[in-house]
Parts: structure tokens; sequence; C-alpha cells
């Protein structure tokens, strides 16, 4: 991808980026409602017994949410989004099928001021797509953050991009850009989805608004059409598998 440079007439080399796809829900009044009028079994206290929180209904087994029937149009719409980021990367859609493998609640509720995070950095590593929806969230919404999880490829030597937050005169770098950045943040406002690469490491930052910031997340694979059979990449259709038991029992 070329990107004229700010700075002089060369042209530059965006070479291995990675697309992170946000888009406004026109819906969203309607998946608004839906979503805060489900049945109580889909939410949770985000406290547990040893005193942490755990703010992700993943964790506490709240992850049917794609079963709901109230839900549908909802996800019909995600499916939609989902072939446009496909599209974008400039991958075919009419032979896979999107499988929904979990999705649920996340409840970011207002945290003290010694928590730095609702949620440490982390990935959907069973997912080829996750995907979060912000279905209520305060002016003040703190962010998603992105990271690299790697050696950035234009850092020309240990610590090239290292910057001093207590005495920037002392740091390698002027100018935080996309070229020296290990971590980037997004600001979702409400009605945004995010669609990203599974294995992608993410973070939430702690909620310090005066009230409860709640989003959906979710996990999908992408799975072959029942009829193709004869291609040598991705999983071929689940009515084609074959469930076996590990033998569990056996000593």
């Amino acid at each position: 991808m070329k990107i004229e440079s700010k700075f002089t007439k060369a042209t530059l080399h965006a070479l291995f980026p990675t697309l992170i796809y946000q888009d406004q829900l026109d819906q969203h009044s309607e998946f608004h409602q839906a979503f805060t009028s489900l049945d109580d079994e889909h939410f949770f206290s985000p406290s547990t017994a040893g005193g942490k929180r755990h703010h992700a209904g993943e964790y506490h087994g709240r992850i049917l949410l794609h079963k709901e029937p109230s839900l549908r149009p909802f996800f019909e719409c995600l499916a939609l989004h989902v072939g446009r980021y496909l599209r974008e990367l400039g991958m075919r859609t009419d032979v896979f099928e999107m499988q929904c493998l979990k999705s649920w609640l996340v409840l970011c509720d207002p945290e003290d001021e010694d928590e730095p995070e609702a949620m440490i950095a982390h990935n959907h590593s069973c997912s080829d797509i996750s995907w979060v929806y912000y279905v209520d969230v305060p002016e003040d919404c703190p962010a998603i953050q992105f990271h690299a999880g790697r050696k950035l490829g234009n850092q020309l030597f240990e610590s090239g991009f290292h910057f001093d937050w207590n005495d920037s005169t002392k740091s390698a770098v002027k100018t935080f850009n996309c070229w020296n950045s290990e971590t980037w943040s997004i600001h979702p406002k409400q009605g945004d989805l995010l669609l990203f690469p599974g294995h992608q490491l993410h973070s939430v930052e702690a909620n310090y608004s005066k009230r409860r910031r709640t989003s959906v997340a979710g996990d999908i694979a992408l799975t072959l059409r029942k009829q193709q059979k004869d291609l040598e990449y991705g999983r071929t259709s689940p009515e084609h598998w074959l469930t076996l038991s590990l033998g569990d029992n056996e000593h």
C-alpha cells in the first residue's frame, strides 16, 4: 500500500498491515433494545468470590447469545459486516460460511483509580475473527487497545522506539505513528462494531466513568460451504465432521 510522505516527496510503502474494521450500525436503537431486554440468564455479577472482577460473560459460562431468537437480526447484520470485512481483505465470500462459536456480554462497571485495565492483553485463539459491539457506552468511554505482541518490523535496533514519559527530551521517538507504535488505541462510540483477527492481542482500559459500559463480544470461525470439498484450504463444513470421544475414562 502506497502512502504519501508528510515530509518529503518520497512514496512510502506500508507492508503487512493489520486490518481492524470499525463501523457504526444504523440499527443501533433496535439492537440496543434487544440486548438490554435480555433475560437475566445472560447477565452476571462481574465480582467473584475471590474478590477479583471478571467482566466477560465467557468466564461465567454465559456464551450463547447467538442462540437467542430475539438477537437473530443482530447476528444477520453481523454476518453482512463480516462479508464486507473479508472483501476488504480481498477474500472470496462465495465459498465460506460464518460459524458463531461463542458470544457474551462484557459488563465493565466503574473501576477504582488504581485499576489500570478492565482486561489485560489477550487474544481469542480459537477464532478466525473476533468482534465487539458497543451497546451502552459512556461519553468518556475507555479505549480498546491493540498490541503488536512482537518486535516491530520498523524497529531498527533494540529500544529504537523508546519513549521516556518523564522527560520526552530523552526519547528516541518524537511522534507516535503507525510505524513506531507497539500499541494502538481505538475509542469506540455507542453502536460501533469492531472486527479483527482472532489472534490479535488486545486489552481494555479500566472504566473510570460514573456508569457501566456494556458491550458484546464473540468469536467466529470461517468454514467452507457444504458443497466445497475440492479445496486445499480452509475447514470443511461442520456437516462433514466426525465427533469422537477421547477415551477420558481410560487409565
